[in-house]
């Protein structure tokens, strides 16, 4: 994967997470290695909804490459700064924006997209319009983030970045129901979004 200015900025963005858990020298190592994570990894397109989980995903490895934490003290920096954070607020935006009609009809044709393989490490996606029990639904049968950490022979670190997801939804003001991840052996990732109440 080209590192490129979206994968630059995120790594200095990621950069700031852990300054009270983490040394600026591990913190400097993560990067270094957060960049060859990126120059390793297979392209799934510039403009790819899911760049930024991608990312999220190359960081989280090297994290756990280069502290000496578990997966689960890592996972608790990565969601304690992401979810303190002002900016990636402003970034995720509110249940209006992401149910948004003309959104979401780009939506639907980005994981109509998917389908055309086009991109080895690519997610594989159904877009499910609301249907009375929920606002908007995804099944997602590959995972660009699964596929990252099985390439990086970290499989078992992908299940740790879908907990991600609840808090994305939280900050959004809705409300996620999974039954099921790729990342825990299931055969899809079967998101269902509602507005919270």
């Amino acid at each position: 994967m080209d590192k490129n200015i979206s994968t630059q900025l995120m790594g200095y963005y990621l950069f700031q997470f852990g300054k009270k858990e983490l040394s600026c020298s591990c913190r400097k190592k993560i990067l270094a290695e957060y960049g060859r994570i990126i120059a390793r990894a297979k392209d799934i397109g510039k403009h790819n909804t899911l760049l930024s989980c991608y990312i999220l995903g190359a960081w989280f490895i090297a994290m756990n490459r280069q502290d000496s934490l578990s997966p689960d003290e890592n996972y608790l920096i990565m969601s304690d700064g992401l979810r303190s954070s002002g900016m990636f607020r402003i970034v995720m935006g509110d249940a209006d924006h992401y149910l948004d009609p003309k959104r979401i009809e780009k939506q639907k044709k980005w994981a109509e997209s998917t389908h055309e393989h086009k991109y080895e490490n690519d997610w594989v996606a159904n877009l499910l319009p609301g249907n009375g029990s929920y606002d908007l639904g995804y099944d997602y049968l590959e995972c660009g983030i699964c596929k990252l950490c099985r390439d990086e022979g970290v499989p078992e670190l992908a299940k740790y970045l879908c907990r991600l997801d609840y808090m994305f939804a939280e900050i959004m003001g809705l409300h996620l129901d999974r039954s099921t991840t790729l990342a825990e052996g299931g055969d899809k990732c079967d998101f269902r979004f509602s507005r919270l109440k």
